[in-house]
């Protein structure tokens, strides 16, 4: 492999911090261009690789699927290869050992699909014609899709990615197996789902019971300067126990408060 080609490969400042002198054992070294040492001195970003590489690794991976509930219907969840680096670049809150998305209020670093599409199983074994999944808009990043107790629907909560360092609450949506025509389950804009221990759970055939982040929830509270009480550490015990360690823990009930609280909404849509 050349020089140039190995450039292509590594980042151009950690290339630098090897010893680019000719070793005793009679390795090559790598030499720098002019190119190279100007992106040093301007700071390395991100390449893109040959399309060769670049296609294999956005390549789709192998769908995640479900059956439905009376196993006549196959779903395909879709998904992307690799997660965006706005994904994982996002800031998150570490609390009681989980790591916490406080702008989505989901778990940090979440996984998502990117459509959804539903087969017949015909009486043969064999596949029908995929129904796409559709009603919300393109880029929609898709997590929690579960059946109906009939198999007649699909529930599943929908977020967009707002900006490089963010994305949206995620609202929960339905869908008709039928005709793959999806819409929000809410009216209203403002009911947002909070997943961070539970998200959804079919009641019935129509009906959901959604965890809710609420409504009259406002900025984060601050936390008052002075302790409300003082700090007691105890050890009567004569003999050293060895206890676990616990990445994390909650030293008061602020952030617990403000990311835990959920209101449970029991709604119908159908008749």
């Amino acid at each position: 492999m050349t020089a140039t080609r190995l450039n292509r490969l590594v980042p151009v400042n950690s290339a630098l911090t090897e010893d680019s002198s000719t070793a005793g054992d009679g390795s090559a070294s790598v030499n720098f261009t002019e190119e190279d040492d100007e992106n040093v001195a301007i700071g390395v970003k991100y390449r893109v690789p040959p399309p060769e590489i670049r296609d294999i690794v956005d390549a789709p991976p192998t769908p995640a699927l479900s059956f439905s509930p009376l196993r006549d219907k196959i779903m395909f969840l879709k998904r992307r290869s690799l997660p965006p680096l706005a994904e994982l670049a996002r800031p998150e809150e570490k609390l009681a050992g989980i790591r916490i998305d406080g702008k989505c209020n989901t778990r940090s670093r979440m996984s998502f699909y990117t459509g959804i599409g539903i087969h017949q199983l015909m009486p043969d074994g064999s596949l029908g014609s995929e129904k796409e999944v559709g009603g919300f808009p393109d880029g929609a990043m898709i997590n929690f899709v579960s059946w109906s107790n009939d198999g007649k629907h699909l529930a599943f909560s929908v977020r967009f990615e707002e900006d490089e360092s963010s994305s949206s609450k995620l609202r929960v949506w339905v869908a008709d197996v039928e005709t793959g025509t999806a819409r929000p389950l809410f009216q209203s804009p403002d009911i947002y789902l909070n997943a961070v221990f539970d998200n959804y759970v079919w009641v019935d055939n129509s009906t959901l019971l959604v965890c809710t982040i609420p409504m009259s929830r406002g900025d984060p509270p601050k936390k008052p300067l002075v302790p409300s009480g003082p700090k007691i550490q105890s050890n009567e015990q004569k003999t050293v126990v060895q206890v676990r360690t616990f990445q994390d823990l909650l030293k008061d009930e602020y952030d617990e408060d403000y990311l835990i609280t959920m209101p449970l909404p029991n709604l119908s849509w159908l008749p």
